[in-house]
């Protein structure tokens, strides 16, 4: 993956960060959710990494059994191991809004 730099929107901070097709990005030091890309309508919106900067946090996956399809939030740094209530573009929000929690926490 490519590195880019964004300007944080909500306090101007400067950071780095790994380019995806799918990624929720939190600014590293406001922990602001600064940006959101989605290959949703082009391809899949799984896997989607979400990231602080360079600093990878989790990551949603969609899995199927015979009759369902789910969409887990895994993250190491968290220690979580969860399905998601919502499907699609709405798992992604959730699982964005539960790292966004764990983030705030962490201040």
């Amino acid at each position: 993956m490519s590195l880019n730099k964004r300007t944080c929107h909500n306090c101007g901070n400067e950071y780095s960060y790994h380019d995806s097709g799918n990624i929720v990005l939190f600014c590293p030091v406001c922990h602001h959710s600064d940006y959101m890309c989605c290959d949703y309508g082009f391809g899949p919106e799984t896997p989607c990494a979400i990231d602080a900067g360079e600093e990878h946090l989790a990551q949603i996956t969609c899995e199927k059994d015979d009759k369902t399809t789910f969409y887990r939030l895994r993250s190491e740094k968290f220690g979580m191991d969860l399905l998601l209530d919502t499907y699609y573009m709405d798992a992604i929000m959730e699982a964005g809004n539960i790292i966004f929690d764990r983030l705030a926490e962490q201040k």
